[in-house]
């Protein structure tokens, strides 16, 4: 099957290992031309992070007598089936929590470390061929819990966004090499974060107010100049966009887009081609969608100067033009609440990862509490006369589906707590990472229809998954071929490795939750 033709579900699979199937079989799968190398953060330790935890304890259960390695996990989907075949696990921490690879250095990856009781750091790591990650160097962070990596267009600038005092900061990059510089060479705090640094609050606070001050999320770039970053804030209900002076690594302010109230905003998306964006509401389980109207001083020339104009996304013409909202959740279960095992009322779910498809008509959306994925449809926006036409018979004009997103279906994410996910092989797979079952699922994926199999195709138990960087395997090593390491000798190790691997079975969820939403 070429990367062109659909997926077909197939019977449940067992996770493997290389070293458990026979060398001629190994060999086949790993030549596979979507074939897909995974890299998985894992949570290490509960105790650091904001979240709420569920048990206390660090040990995660395989659900028998084993515990799971936690760590950095690396995995192998088949770009035939759909199967996953454990690479490895790597003992690199405290919680790795993003992944991304150097744009000027191939072989070197980045991670983040999530921790609220000291700066977090930026890991280097390099992946052997024996499929193992090694650890170069760390960097300072910023910041506290840090939560997301990217890169500005000349690709000297990391920039590292931390979640606990909404700190971004700029970490020099060296072009030629990947290396980072050990600490940043600029940090911008958000003000209203400053009760950060003055009361120190505690995560019990945290839980019981989410929004009670700033929490920078993500940091995305739009695609179409890829100047501009846009920096969401889940506290503030705020989307601050930004440029890079690329002299100094000084983020300079260029607006603000000011968001409804109450949605908490986690992760934004933008559209390969069109002009617009997509933005995961955590608090109330919401998609919105926007049209993306970069204004032309924004992009002209340098970073330019700092400025502050805050616009509502409900304004026509705004940066960020809201058009539609839509719930990543069934009807049912829309606005339903619970208590936690703290004592603190939530929302009963709360959305997670958000991820466009690589053919551009879809994306997915994350239930965490419902446990379950979303598939919408990315649609044609409509033209003025229409959306006013349908405002008149809807009366209530962010309740339409059909401008710009349509809900196509909800499928269970397979365990408990899907916080992250990526797609494979050329986009015929998603790949969920089920936090607090300790548990990957790789579900087929219909390109026509946008409807994901009803069971995963394949499972895997790696300890409390988090965040799934996925990348063609046949250019995970494109810097060691440079550097006389080749394809036959990926295969080769992947033949003669010797790996323990967990067997893939149901997974109890008492035994194996770590961390709630």
């Amino acid at each position: 099957m070429g990367s062109g033709a659909q997926a077909t579900p197939t019977p449940y699979q067992e996770a493997t290992s290389a070293a458990t199937r026979p060398e001629r079989d190994v060999a086949v799968m790993a030549s596979h031309p979507d074939d897909t190398l995974l890299i998985v953060g894992g949570y290490t330790d509960i105790d650091l992070l904001a979240h709420t935890p569920c048990v206390k304890s660090q040990k995660i259960s395989d659900g028998g007598d084993r515990v799971l390695d936690a760590g950095v996990h690396v995995l192998r989907v088949g770009g035939r089936d759909g199967s996953l075949t454990h690479l490895s696990t790597n003992a690199i921490g405290p919680n790795v929590a993003f992944i991304a690879r150097s744009p000027v250095n191939p072989d070197l990856l980045y991670a983040s470390t999530e921790r609220i009781d000291d700066e977090g750091e930026i890991i280097t790591m390099r992946l052997t061929d024996q499929f193992r990650l090694v650890e170069t160097s760390r960097a300072r962070a910023g910041g506290r819990s840090t939560c997301y990596l990217n890169f500005n267009r000349s690709k000297q600038w990391l920039m590292a966004v931390n979640y606990w005092d909404a700190k971004v900061s700029t970490v020099a990059l060296c072009t030629k090499t990947g290396e980072l510089s050990s600490s940043p060479r600029s940090i911008l705090m958000r003000p209203e974060a400053a009760y950060v640094d003055e009361k120190k609050p505690t995560r019990e606070e945290h839980w019981k107010y989410r929004q009670k001050w700033a929490h920078s999320h993500c940091a995305v770039t739009e695609p179409h100049f890829g100047l501009v970053h846009f920096v969401v804030d889940l506290g503030l209900d705020r989307i601050f966009a930004y440029r890079v002076d690329s002299e100094t690594g000084v983020l300079v302010q260029k607006g603000v887009i000011a968001l409804p109230k109450g949605k908490g905003p986690r992760h934004l998306a933008f559209h390969h081609t069109r002009r617009a964006a997509y933005l995961v509401n955590e608090l109330d389980s919401t998609v919105s969608c926007f049209k993306v109207n970069t204004p032309t001083s924004w992009i002209s020339g340098g970073a330019g100067v700092e400025e502050a104009e805050e616009v509502s996304c409900l304004t026509r013409g705004a940066p960020l033009e809201l058009v539609n909202t839509l719930s990543s959740l069934p009807v049912e279960e829309q606005g339903k609440t619970t208590i936690s095992p703290q004592g603190v009322w939530k929302a009963a779910s709360h959305s997670s990862e958000i991820r466009v498809h690589p053919g551009g008509d879809f994306f997915v959306v994350g239930n965490r509490g419902h446990d379950s994925v979303a598939v919408f449809r990315a649609t044609e926006f409509e033209t003025d006369v229409e959306c006013e036409e349908a405002s008149e018979k809807s009366h209530v004009p962010s309740s339409s589906s059909s401008r710009g997103i349509e809900l196509v279906g909800i499928t269970p994410s397979g365990g408990a707590c899907p916080r992250n996910f990526n797609w494979a092989a050329n986009g015929r797979f998603l790949v969920v990472g089920n936090q607090n079952s300790s548990l990957m699922c790789v579900f087929a994926f219909d390109r026509d229809t946008g409807r994901l199999s009803p069971e995963p195709v394949s499972r895997a138990r790696v300890a409390s998954p988090n965040y799934v960087f996925a990348t063609p395997l046949e250019e995970a090593f494109v810097g060691a071929r440079a550097s006389r390491h080749t394809r036959e000798d990926s295969v080769m190790s992947m033949q003669t490795q010797t790996i323990v691997v967990e067997d893939a079975v149901s997974v109890p969820a008492e035994a194996a939750a770590v961390v709630a939403a």
